[in-house]
This record gives C-alpha cells, structure tokens and sequence, in this order.
C-alpha cells in the first residue's frame, strides 16, 4: 500500500489516509513522504503501519546511527529524523495539542534549545529477558535485546551491556557525570545478578523496608543528592536547561522580593535555584524525594511532604509547577488560583497534558502566556513544554 503523508501523530509516526477514507499511523514515515506501508493493526476508524520503503523522501530524512531501529527497539522514534526536522516535528506537536485539546486558536510557540543528542541519558529504564538488558519493543511488551545504545550516557551503556540480571523483569539504571557512582534499581532481589564493581543493586522491595541508595550529581554548579526511590530528569544537562529557561522567565515577570510555590518539587532543584532568595514554599508528595530536598537545602525552604491537592493552600506571589507525565489533576488550578499568585509557570512533560492544563488554567481566570518547547529527549517525539500564566 502507498501513503502519502500529510499529518504527524503525537508519537512521531506520520499520518496518511487509505484509499477508503480512513487515517493511518505510519510508523518510521515523516511529513511530505510517499511511502510503501505494511499493514501491522487495524480498526474500525483507522489503521497502523510500518514503513517498508520510501518512495520519495523529506529532505531531512537521514540514516538512523542505531540498528536496533530495525530490530523494533521503541526507544528512539525520530533517529531518521535531522535535528531541524525533530525540531520542527516537536513544536507541531505542541502547537496541534494546544488547538486540538487545548481549544486555543493560533498561539505563538517558540523553541527554546536542544541537548547534547547522543549519549545523554543518565537514567534508563530496560526489560529484562534471559538475565540481559534490552528494550521494549513499539506499542508492545516484546523484549528487544542491546548490544548498544547511543543515547545512554557510555556508563549507563556498560552497566546495561555487561551486567546479568537473573530473573528479574525491569531494572532501572542511574549513574552520576559527577561522581561516577551508578545505581542498579531491580525489581525484585535476586542473588544471581552480576554487574560491574562500583555498582550498587538494591531492589524495590528494599526500599519500601526503609533500606536507601543515592547518587549525588552536579546542575547548575549545585550538588544534589538523588536517591533511588525519586524522580530526577534523564540528564543533568536537561534539568540546567530547563532551569536555565525558566530562570529567564522569572527574571523577566517576578520582583526579587516575590514568594514562590514549587508544586510538585521533587529533589528541590527549582527550589534551590530559582527561589534562591525568596521565600519558598516547596510541596511534593513523595518521602524519597522530600527527604533528599531538605537534605540538599535544609532550612533554606518550607519543605511540605503533601498531595498538592491536600495542600493547606497559603498565599504566594508566584508558582512553579512542574508534574508528572500525566499533568495536573482538575482540582491543581484551582489550588493555584486560592493562592493569590500572580505568575504562574507550568513545565509538562507531555504536550496533550500541557494543552488540557492550560486550557483549565484559562478557564479559571488566568491568561495564557508565552509557551516554549524544549527538547530535553533528542532522537525521540517526547517535548517538554514551558507555559507561563498571568492574571
């Protein structure tokens, strides 16, 4: 079947139309392709496919750096992609959500900058199958065996190529550019695993029994302790890249003497760099994370261990916040709005999450702002987006 491809999906895959009428998602296909598809799933109002061969190419297509590309590896969806056109490909994405979901009209959308696009991952999440590390297939639970990876950080990559994992199902890699300590978080113990010296394995169930583990890594000329059980971003690059955006935001739209939220603060990375000398209230709900907050910056912030949505809501000037995957719950903007802020910054790192969030930080009273694309995942479809909000 041939596809002429004239729309982009959220995850990278192009979007064409069948002869009947009906869209099709095209896997490994870009915009102003003509292409040869196989036919992999189909459904009553669309259809998913691969690309076998391309017929007339974008311009920007390139040759993917890693073969396990064609071995169905889903953790890399743009590598044929040039870094123009992953730029482009990331603020269409942005820009399609917030009209599509977010219900805004044309609103302007700038790019903010790029990371280093190979080796910067510092965290990586692996299946594991038969004791070896690998990665999930596209849209499935297959297990993709790796004999490299050219976005992990060189140490993740050993750690992940050399190690033995015994019967476990899911490990997490965690290493530090600092200080070269690395991490191995398993599911479940398992006395058969065999990893490189310096390695510290500990297991899920470990650190529910109050058992701990931590890397420390350096951003924005700060130490900061990260343990095992808290969220930290795939790279420090990406975390000074996104403190670095947001900073300059601050700066433009905040006066020095105004008090901050940082809603859903993790490690206190914000905390501890844009509120430094504010007055900063820092609310997160998970113990590892709080912990290793007031470890990295004491008495220096409010730290608050709390869903933001049973937060006792206190009067603050301005708010950063920055939530899973998923977003913001229905009841956030509202919390936001009872504290009387003025400025609101909101990071996402989805932009369907980022559009709907937006579109309820509009309907309670806040105007939308600049928004800036950031691309902190190189060679993937994932965007972080920067949304600001005034009163």
């Amino acid at each position: 079947m041939h596809i002429t491809i004239d729309g982009l999906a959220k995850e990278g895959d192009g979007v064409g139309r069948c002869p009947d009428g009906r869209a099709i998602f095209v896997r490994g296909a870009l915009l102003g392709e003509k292409v040869e598809v196989v036919m992999t799933e189909e459904r009553t109002k669309f259809l998913r496919g691969n690309t076998v061969s391309v017929l007339e190419p974008n311009n920007h297509r390139i040759k993917p750096f890693c073969s396990h590309i064609q071995d169905g590896c889903g953790g890399c969806n743009l590598q044929h992609a040039d870094g123009e056109l992953q730029k482009q490909i990331k603020l269409r994405i942005t820009q399609e959500a917030f009209e599509r979901i977010g219900k805004f009209g044309a609103v302007p959308i700038k790019y903010g900058g790029c990371i280093e696009s190979v080796g910067y991952r510092t965290t990586v999440r692996c299946s594991v199958h038969d004791g070896k590390a690998g990665m999930r297939g596209f849209r499935s639970h297959d297990h993709i065996p790796l004999s490299s990876c050219g976005i992990a950080h060189e140490r993740v990559e050993e750690i992940m190529i050399k190690s033995y994992f015994g019967d476990i199902e899911e490990v997490v890699i965690r290493t530090s550019i600092l200080t070269g300590k690395s991490l191995v978080i398993v599911s479940s113990s398992d006395k058969a695993i065999e990893t490189l010296k310096d390695v510290q394995v500990i297991s899920f169930d470990q650190l529910r029994k109050g058992e701990s583990a931590n890397i420390v890594e350096q951003v924005c000329g700060k130490e900061w302790r990260v343990s095992a059980g808290s969220f930290f971003q795939a790279s420090p690059q990406g975390s000074e890249l996104l403190v670095r955006t947001v900073n300059e935001i601050i700066q433009k739209n905040v006066t020095a003497s105004a008090s901050m939220i940082d809603l859903y603060s993790g490690v206190g990375i914000f905390a501890g760099t844009i509120g430094s000398g504010h007055q900063v209230t820092a609310i997160e709900q998970n113990i590892s994370a709080m912990r290793d907050s007031i470890h990295n910056l004491g008495n220096a912030v409010n730290h608050v261990c709390s869903r933001v949505e049973q937060w006792e809501i206190m009067p603050h000037d301005f708010v950063i916040a920055n939530p899973s995957r998923s977003g913001m719950s229905k009841k956030v903007p509202n919390i936001i709005e009872q504290t009387g802020a003025a400025f609101v910054v909101l990071i996402s790192c989805d932009a369907a999450a980022a559009a709907r969030d937006a579109r309820r930080m509009v309907d309670r009273g806040f105007q939308l702002g600049e928004i800036v694309v950031l691309d902190l995942f190189p060679q993937t479809s994932h965007v972080e987006v920067v949304s600001t909000f005034v009163r």
